[in-house]
């Protein structure tokens, strides 16, 4: 699918995501096929500068937004975000500080300017402050940016340690992050809303987006017990919610700033009638064409088969 790929590099990547728009593609062929592809996006959206992450649910739980937001989250350099909004923060107030491993030294800054420490500390409060008034993201994802911030700053208390393992779901008492105004660990409540919120902070920090893609090859298969391998597998409940999940990312996409998703899945999920998309039609009428051209698919729609010329 050379023409799709172009319309996805040419259309996507460098144009509409990167403007700041959000869509989710699904993709389905063979496991070669997929693998080709979805090693292609990923060299795209990193000739794109974009942050990369591939999921795959036999490792990760695609039924469960919480568990892949996790999985994104393990994923990102959230100390390298933060010290990049630091050093813009006292860029754009005319300070260009230099980080050394112990964080930004103020104390060290205003000597050598011969300037007051507390004139410093007025520019971190000011655009700390803006941060936390940023309403385009979370309110629980705001406080934990400020702690990972403030970890920047040397000499400035913070509990980045533990906002970090919140972020990736690994904290294992939320009174830890007392301090930080935090009161409950991210789950499916609030997962998408963090997922959101992200993709925000991605771009405040110079990063085009996020090219995120998921394989749910694993979802639609259903062995004996004693012929499973390695990894997760979904019972028909399961796989419910997790084309309840892909429902959610459709709908939300519009507040997926700078994100494109790739869903790549067998054949069968368009010819199972047990465990495809037949199952869940809120899902199927997200990605199906209402109407389509028997001579060649539109590498626009929502829905691209590999390895087919026609649709």
């Amino acid at each position: 699918m050379t023409e799709w790929l172009e319309i996805i590099d040419s259309e996507y990547l460098a144009d509409f995501i990167r403007a700041g728009g959000g869509s989710v593609k699904f993709v389905t062929g063979t496991p070669d096929d997929s693998a080709e592809v979805s090693a292609a996006i990923d060299r795209l959206a990193e000739k794109r500068g974009f942050v990369r992450v591939d999921l795959n649910a036999a490792d990760t739980k695609f039924h469960r937004i919480d568990h892949i937001f996790f999985e994104i989250a393990r994923q990102i350099d959230w100390a390298g975000l933060a010290s990049t909004f630091v050093a813009e923060g006292f860029r754009a107030a005319g300070w260009t500080l230099e980080k050394s491993p112990a964080g930004f030294n103020l104390a060290a800054t205003a000597l050598e300017n011969d300037t007051d420490e507390a004139e410093l500390r007025a520019v971190l409060k000011t655009f700390l402050r803006a941060l936390y008034d940023d309403y385009s993201m979370s309110q629980e994802f705001r406080l934990a940016m400020l702690q990972l911030c403030r970890a920047q700053i040397a000499g400035l208390d913070n509990s980045a340690i533990p906002v970090v393992f919140w972020l990736k779901g690994e904290l294992a008492r939320i009174a830890e992050l007392k301090g930080a105004k935090i009161f409950q660990k991210i789950g499916r409540h609030n997962a998408r809303l963090m997922l959101e919120s992200l993709t925000h902070w991605l771009r405040r920090n110079g990063q085009p987006g996020l090219v995120l893609t998921l394989d749910i090859a694993r979802c639609l298969e259903n062995p004996k017990r004693n012929e499973r391998k390695d990894g997760f597998y979904y019972s028909p409940g399961a796989l419910t919610e997790v084309y309840e999940t892909l429902r959610q990312l459709i709908d939300c996409s519009a507040e997926l700033i700078g994100t494109f998703v790739a869903v790549f899945a067998p054949p069968a999920l368009l010819t199972d009638e047990k465990r495809g998309v037949d199952r869940y039609q809120a899902l199927k009428m997200r990605i199906f064409d209402d109407a389509r051209n028997r001579g060649m698919q539109n590498v626009l729609a929502p829905l691209i088969r590999l390895g087919q010329e026609a649709a």
